[in-house]
């Protein structure tokens, strides 16, 4: 009643509506907004890791030939890999595209790459195994691809 009291008699017609619509809304406040604008930047954690000859990492390997091998022999070489990524890692492999396929039957290998995470830039000795059943059959010549992967290490 004070706010009608207030209102010359020209806006009484409207004042009447909007006090109607502001208690139908709950809350007069609920009518107003504010924004802010908040600005990101983030650098993202790179996984890397680079498999060598060298203890230095300048001569990247790219085929590994095991030469001839013998039923029930064992052949191993050392390679190095790197960390090339800007966080600790695990490493892990495996084997794929045998050819022919039943050498797969036959053939293994192993490496002591560890369990211990390789820091960023650091580089770790690990040993590549092969070894061959003594059983083997109809395998003259064979080929697989290795593939070495480098996880992030999350504590």
């Amino acid at each position: 009643m004070l706010f009608r009291k207030m209102l010359s008699p020209k806006f009484k017609m409207l004042a009447i509506p909007l006090i109607i619509l502001a208690a139908a809304s709950g809350s007069v406040g609920a009518l107003l907004t504010a924004t802010q604008q908040i600005a990101n930047r983030a650098e993202m954690v790179t996984v890397g890791i680079g498999v060598y000859w060298d203890i230095t990492c300048t001569q990247k390997i790219e085929t590994i030939d095991w030469g001839t091998l013998n039923p029930g022999q064992n052949k191993t070489i050392t390679i190095y890999v790197k960390n090339e990524g800007g966080a600790p890692i695990t490493g892990s492999f495996n084997t794929t595209n045998w050819v022919p396929p039943l050498a797969a039957n036959y053939i293994s290998l192993m490496w002591d790459f560890g369990l211990t995470p390789v820091e960023p830039g650091r580089v770790r000795e690990t040993h590549l195994t092969i070894m061959v059943a003594r059983d083997i059959h109809d395998v003259t010549t064979f080929y697989f691809t290795i593939i070495v992967t480098g996880t992030q290490y999350i504590p």
